[in-house]
């Protein structure tokens, strides 16, 4: 049995995904991101043990890699890699932004997917899905930090996308599509992209009348 594990911890709403490779995946979406870190292995699990399958039976881990929430990033990534350097699986990573598109968007179209940054700020991204032929995401405007009223650098019609979209199960559908989940090639010294400092870190430099930009 291969089977592929996604997961996402970048919002306020952490799921976990397992499926076999190019077969569709349902979200368990975790209670609290407070609680991560305790459940992110129990949980785990108990998918493993639904699928009648061992942690051996992976064929590889996929994690969304930002933007988002630094320690619910820091505790997927770290879980993550984990995980694949312990199985000898690999390792791949998409944005989450992407994720929580897809899940908007089943039946294709483009897409604008945005998470609250704080601060007045947001992060947003555009992808664009095929209704029919090869699964090629295009991307019309890549991951960025922005302020919250800035102009969309798009015209015509955008489904629109947020946190409560983020979703493990898009993940393992796009692993190795083009500009999808894709392979970290060295896993040891890879590292998410928060999008900006955390909240504390944020503070401690404003304190001292330092950017946080």
């Amino acid at each position: 049995m291969s089977l592929l594990l996604g997961m996402d911890t970048a919002t306020d709403r952490p799921t976990l995904a397992l499926a076999a490779r190019g077969e569709p995946a349902v979200d368990v979406v975790l209670e609290s991101r407070r609680d991560l870190s305790r459940d992110i292995e129990r949980v785990t699990a108990r998918l493993l043990e639904g699928h009648g399958a061992r942690p051996s039976d992976l064929e590889g881990v996929v994690v969304a890699d930002g933007p988002g929430s630094f320690t619910g990033l820091r505790i997927g990534i770290a879980f993550a890699k984990g995980l694949s350097r312990a199985l000898g699986a690999p390792l791949y990573r998409a944005p989450s932004l992407l994720g929580a598109a897809r899940a908007a968007a089943p039946q294709g179209g483009a897409v604008l997917a945005t998470y609250d940054a704080l601060r007045g700020d947001v992060y947003r991204a555009i992808y664009g899905f095929p209704a029919n032929g090869p699964p090629v995401i295009e991307v019309f405007l890549a991951p960025e930090l922005a302020r919250a009223d800035a102009p969309v650098p798009r015209s015509g019609e955008l489904v629109r996308a947020d946190w409560t979209h983020a979703s493990a199960a898009a993940l393992l559908g796009l692993v190795n599509v083009p500009n999808g989940a894709l392979p970290v090639a060295e896993p040891a010294g890879w590292e998410p992209v928060y999008g900006r400092p955390a909240e504390a870190e944020a503070r401690q430099l404003a304190r001292y009348g330092l950017s946080i930009d």
